[in-house]
């Protein structure tokens, strides 16, 4: 029998294909982001490139591949990203509402890599979701609408609405390249995290993502000697949802998979779940 371990090579098997549709859709986004300005901004070439590295090397994208070779022969410009965007748009359904989800953390991993939204940068924003309307269904990209709509209503941006543009991002596809010095795949959203310093007695936890400590049960059996319960996923009765530092490969977006779209739901709904990093599971375990 398969071992279909988190992140292992046989769950790896049964998600090839949608991977590589999100993936997909989740790259044309990002080049998409990346010339919005109308051009490539020297700030943004660094985090391109290693985008693109990223991308040719785990999932051998033919486009990110082609984008290095140019920047080597210096032969990279705007217009063959244009190009390249749009050649493949054609592959892309554009009434899949998950692909057009993706597409759009893509869009705004591109947009905010260098720390900076311009103006044009933030018309394309509300100009994706009157294209894509699904996408205001999740919560977090519908706040980053919001954000960018009530900051084009002067017709500038300021740093102020570009640092607020620039956090409401990071609260979907995780810390911009200027901050961390990483591509943005692999990221986890920007959570506000909950203080605790300790597991009490029957205190419920759910784990979901990429964790350093492998495999998971690790973390599962240390919670359990110290009194706290784990369940396989949120629910109303849920205090804790325990998020990885690395995205999980074989989540439904690219940032964020089911456990994480479940939690935000009821949170809306009852203020819980609560959000913990791993870092701080890892010291309130001592491990």
């Amino acid at each position: 029998m398969a071992n279909f371990e988190v992140g292992g090579a046989a769950l790896g098997r049964v998600h090839r294909k949608a991977n590589d549709k999100k993936f997909f859709c989740y790259f044309t986004g990002f080049i998409q982001g990346i010339v919005a300005s109308g051009g490539i901004e020297p700030e943004e070439v660094k985090p391109l490139l290693d985008q693109c590295f990223e991308f040719a090397r785990n999932v051998g994208d033919e486009d990110a591949f082609e984008i290095i070779e140019d920047f080597n022969a210096e032969l990279l410009e705007a217009d063959s990203l244009f190009d390249a965007a749009e050649y493949r748009m054609r592959d892309i359904d554009p009434d899949c509402e998950r692909s057009a989800l993706n597409r759009f953390l893509g869009f705004c991993a591109g947009i905010a890599c260098d720390d900076r939204i311009t103006l044009a940068e933030t018309e394309k924003v509300i100009a994706f979701a009157q294209e894509q309307p699904s996408v205001l269904e999740d919560v977090g990209a519908r706040a980053v609408i919001s954000c960018c709509v009530d900051a084009v209503e002067d017709g500038e941006i300021s740093s102020e609405e570009s640092t607020e543009i620039c956090y409401s991002i990071s609260r979907i596809v995780g810390d911009c390249y200027a901050d961390t010095g990483m591509s943005a795949l692999g990221s986890v959203p920007v959570f506000e995290e909950a203080k605790i310093d300790e597991i009490l007695e029957g205190t419920s936890f759910v784990l979901t993502g990429a964790f350093t400590v492998s495999p998971r049960r690790i973390l599962e059996d240390a919670i359990l000697e110290r009194g706290g319960l784990v369940a396989k996923s949120p629910s109303g009765k849920t205090d804790y949802l325990v998020v990885a530092s690395e995205a999980s490969r074989d989540w439904v977006q690219t940032h964020k998979g089911t456990k994480i779209i479940k939690a935000i739901q009821l949170r809306e709904k009852s203020g819980q779940p609560h959000f913990l990093s791993e870092m701080r599971l890892l010291k309130i375990l001592d491990l």
